[in-house]
C-alpha cells in the first residue's frame, strides 16, 4: 500500500498510561507515582477506562493504598467470610492485602489526619510496631510528620467519613 504508514503502537510498562495535552496536542507517557510521591501528597488524575487505557491491577498493602482511596476501603462479607472489594480508580484496580499490621495502619491513618491534634506519642509507638514490617507512603509521611511538624502531611487525609471493621 503506497502511501501509507503503519504505526506499530508500542507496549507501555506495566502502570503507564497515555495523557494528551489538550493545548498544544501533544501526547505524554506518565508513570505510577512512587511511595515518596504520594508520601509528599501527590495525586494521579488517571484517564478513564477506555478501549485506549489498560486496566492495571495493583495488589498492596494498607500502606501502599493512595491516600485518596482510602475512603473506598471497605470490608465486605460473604457469608461469615469476610473480604476486600476491589477499590478502583479509573485505569487502576487495588486488591488489599491483609496483613497483621491493619488495624496499627488504621489507627496511624486516623492519627495523621487529625493534623495538630495528633497525639505523636502514639504515632511514635505505631511506627515503632511497623518498623521494618511494613513500606508504603503511610510511614513514610508518619516519619516526616514527627521530624517536621508540618500540617502538610495532613491536609489530604480524610477520617471523619472511614468506616473500619
Amino acid at each position: 500500500m503506497e502511501g501509507s504508514s503503519i504505526e506499530k503502537k508500542r507496549k507501555l510498562p506495566f502502570g503507564h498510561y497515555l495523557s494528551k495535552n489538550e493545548n498544544d496536542e501533544a501526547v505524554y507517557e506518565c508513570k505510577p507515582l512512587s511511595q515518596q510521591e504520594y508520601a509528599d501528597g501527590w495525586q494521579s488524575v488517571l484517564p478513564k477506562k477506555n478501549i485506549d487505557n489498560a486496566i492495571h491491577h495493583w495488589s498492596v498493602t494498607l500502606a501502599q493504598l493512595p491516600p485518596n482511596l482510602w475512603k473506598k476501603y471497605r470490608i465486605n462479607y460473604e457469608g461469615n467470610k469476610q473480604y476486600n472489594p476491589v477499590i478502583r480508580d479509573n485505569i487502576y484496580y487495588y486488591s488489599i492485602n491483609e496483613s497483621k499490621y491493619d488495624s496499627e495502619l488504621k489507627q496511624l491513618y486516623i492519627e495523621l489526619s487529625k493534623g495538630r491534634e495528633s497525639d505523636k506519642n502514639l504515632i511514635k509507638t505505631l511506627l515503632e510496631k511497623l518498623e521494618n514490617q511494613v513500606t508504603g507512603w503511610l510511614t513514610i509521611r508518619a516519619k516526616n510528620f514527627l521530624k517536621t511538624n508540618d500540617e502538610k502531611y495532613c491536609a489530604d487525609l480524610e477520617y471523619k467519613n472511614l468506616e473500619f471493621n
